[in-house]
């Protein structure tokens, strides 16, 4: 098993703003680390530099405690997934999923081949081996380049967004067999991927990604229930978290559509700003006259119209407008430009249970527990709920 660690990572770009932003990152032995984040965050970048393909302006990368700065891609020893997959075009599947290995000393013909067909088991590739890549569509060519690296002893594991080509149905098996193969053999694995559901559901941890810069690394429930910033609360979930503008007036947190009561540690932390941004995932939101909502006890609770309803089978989404003052709208609008990424809305999404008898034009009363209230910094975008 291998350790990988970045120390103080930095790649300079074009502009004032670098591509990779100073990442210090450690995947111990034996974990799967997902990087997620929006295209364009950074993900495949990181990957190539630790693999030797790109090159750092500054920082270190380490491989089992050892520097490699200075080492070519062949003697960091890392198996890597590119999203263009690399297969060779004139050699067919069978030979495609060896080739990598067959490029190492003193490998076993009778090993490789029955690891080879043991890992097209798995991928779906039994009946295509004797198939040239361009014999295949995008989604078996990438399941082709995936098992190559499976098939592959290596250091370490780098897989560049390796299911995006497949179908939802098919992606959740390959992402299953592969997560199974990864764990039995107490391999070491960074992927990434845009999907959160996919990161959060896959790794042991997930690093959350975006202009460069590393915002959050944790478990998969840390990020989801203790985000470190309105970015990561912003991206993580689906929907993601309801993020409404706040204004601290003395002891209580007036929001457009309720008022919290603050206590004295928050109280503390919001200080003298004028304004904060409230965070409520959908989840979290009950019909009162529901048995969720009357469970609540410490609540935040408020009567409301309902604009309009989603029916999603398990549950629904209620949409819930408001209106925010223009020069508070200003302001977020500032917040989004410096993110590059869409966080705010002029309503909240309530997901409630699926036996609520929802319409729009409708009124309701909504609960939301008070503890599962996020305050942010709407400038740093600090999460204030969380105790330093």
């Amino acid at each position: 098993m291998t350790s990988i660690e970045v120390r103080n990572l930095t790649r300079a770009g074009k502009g004032d703003r670098p591509l990779l932003d100073d990442i210090s990152l450690t995947v111990p032995s034996g974990e799967t680390l997902a990087l997620t984040g929006p295209s364009g965050a950074g993900k495949s970048l990181l990957l190539k530099t630790l693999i030797g393909l790109e090159e750092q302006t500054s920082g270190d990368v380490l491989i089992d405690d050892v520097v490699v700065n200075a080492a070519d891609p062949r003697r960091r020893d890392l198996a890597m997934v590119f999203q263009d997959y690399a297969l060779h075009p004139h050699l067919d599947v069978f030979d495609n999923l060896a080739f990598a290995a067959t490029l190492r000393r003193g490998y076993n013909r009778g090993e490789l081949s029955e690891r080879i067909h043991e890992v097209a088991e798995l991928l779906a590739l039994s009946e295509l081996l004797d198939l040239k890549p361009a014999e295949l569509d995008d989604a078996q060519r990438q399941r082709v380049a995936l098992g190559r690296s499976l098939v592959r002893d290596a250091k370490a594991y780098l897989l560049d967004a390796p299911f995006s080509q497949q179908s939802e149905r098919v992606r959740t098996q390959v992402r299953s067999v592969t997560s199974q193969w990864q764990q039995e053999n107490q391999r070491t694995s960074i992927f990434t991927t845009s999907d959160v559901a996919e990161a959060l559901s896959t790794a042991d941890r997930v690093a959350v990604m975006h202009q460069g810069f590393i915002h959050q690394v944790g478990t998969p429930r840390d990020l989801y229930e203790r985000p470190a910033d309105m970015f990561v609360a912003g991206y993580l979930g689906s929907p993601p978290m309801n993020l409404v503008p706040a204004f601290p007036m003395g002891r209580q947190l007036v929001m457009p559509l309720a008022t919290m009561l603050l206590d004295d540690d928050l109280l503390e932390r919001i200080g003298d700003r004028g304004v904060v941004v409230a965070g409520i995932r959908p989840e979290h939101c009950y019909d009162a006259t529901g048995q969720g909502g009357q469970a609540v006890t410490d609540r935040v609770e408020f009567t409301t119209r309902i604009d309009d309803v989603e029916w999603r089978g398990s549950s629904q989404f209620a949409y819930l407008g408001y209106d925010i003052a223009p020069e508070v709208e200003e302001l977020l609008n500032e917040v989004e430009d410096l993110l590059e990424f869409d966080l705010f809305q002029s309503f909240l999404v309530a997901e409630l249970a699926a036996e609520s008898t929802l319409r729009p034009g409708m009124s309701i009363r909504v609960v939301i527990p008070r503890g599962r209230v996020h305050v942010f910094d709407p400038e740093t975008g600090e999460n204030l709920t969380l105790a330093r």
